[in-house]
């Protein structure tokens, strides 16, 4: 190669770089304000639920400490490429264990979800193949996600990434399907639990559009990272994949945090006759439901 083609190959890597990790860098960001409200659902929840089983108090704080591990190597991988290596165009194209870190951890925290819910959907359905299914889509997640971590610290670039599609559908599409179901699940079963009156009628259709804007938006994340993946050997996906863990604890932590519904007051109607009837025993059916419905709910 002759010196003067040296500045123009520089610059089209340099040119690959921008056009690659333009996105991935956006991502990071968005990523650690994400974090941050997960520190605020953390803090939340410990605040307002202290009487919780304890398995569910260590569940939320193993969940959290995952969330913290990935957006502290997001933040060291970050150091390495911009602080560390700066001016080194080669050190976009290595994988890193920082980098690495991230299927394992993502694939926990999904695999950690699909079996949270998977529980709380066999006590409300009482089906042990829906939940046994949920369970095995989660199962497939971490395994994909661990055989991810393996592979991805055996290729000398992230080029060699699209040498694992066969892993990488595995992964993202079992997390996209448990997802999925868990939403179709869950809605469906707090559909059916509507009671007739209004004020808890409206309850339950607030806890069913939270659930299917957490559960429809992680799973699309994970289809457009697969898609991302498989059409184009440009590395976007990484960027989706490094926002994915907070979607997962937020969708956790903001389904247990909604649990603080309170029902109406005792109210009145006003005849035309001037009569007065309190309305204290529709209240009374309205109080009742309310913790017999979220009692068995994943909220």
């Amino acid at each position: 190669m002759s010196n003067a083609t040296v500045p123009a190959v520089v610059a089209a890597e340099a040119a690959l770089v921008k056009q690659s990790y333009a996105l991935i860098f956006v991502a990071t960001f968005i990523g650690q304000i994400l974090f941050g409200i997960v520190i605020a659902q953390v803090y939340i929840y410990l605040t307002r639920y202290q009487r919780d089983p304890l398995w569910v108090k260590v569940f939320v704080f193993v969940l959290f400490i995952c969330d913290v591990c990935s957006a502290l190597f997001t933040i060291c991988w970050m150091f390495y490429l911009f602080i560390s290596h700066w001016g080194n165009i080669e050190a976009f194209s290595q994988p890193t264990w920082m980098l690495a870190t991230d299927p394992l951890i993502l694939g926990l925290m999904t695999c950690a979800t699909h079996f949270f819910f998977a529980r709380r959907i066999h006590i409300i359905t009482e089906s042990m193949w829906l939940s046994g299914l949920i369970c095995f889509f989660g199962v497939g997640t971490l395994a994909g996600a661990l055989g991810g971590t393996i592979e991805f610290l055996r290729v000398k670039s992230l080029a060699d990434l699209t040498t694992l599609k066969p892993i990488a559908i595995v992964w993202l599409l079992s997390a996209a399907v448990g997802d999925v179901m868990i939403t179709v699940i869950l809605s469906w079963t707090l559909h059916r639990k509507r009671s007739g009156v209004r004020r808890t009628d409206q309850i339950v259709d607030r806890i069913i559009r939270v659930t299917i804007q957490n559960g429809f938006l992680t799973a699309a994340m994970a289809i457009a990272a697969l898609v991302l993946y498989l059409a184009s050997d440009i590395p976007y996906h990484l960027a989706l994949s490094l926002v994915l863990p907070r979607m997962y604890s937020n969708s956790i932590l903001s389904s247990l945090n909604y649990r603080d519904v309170r029902a109406p007051e005792p109210s009145s109607t006003r005849l035309r006759s001037g009569l007065e009837f309190a309305c204290a025993s529709t209240t009374r059916r309205t109080v009742r439901f309310i913790p017999d419905l979220l009692k068995d709910l994943p909220f």
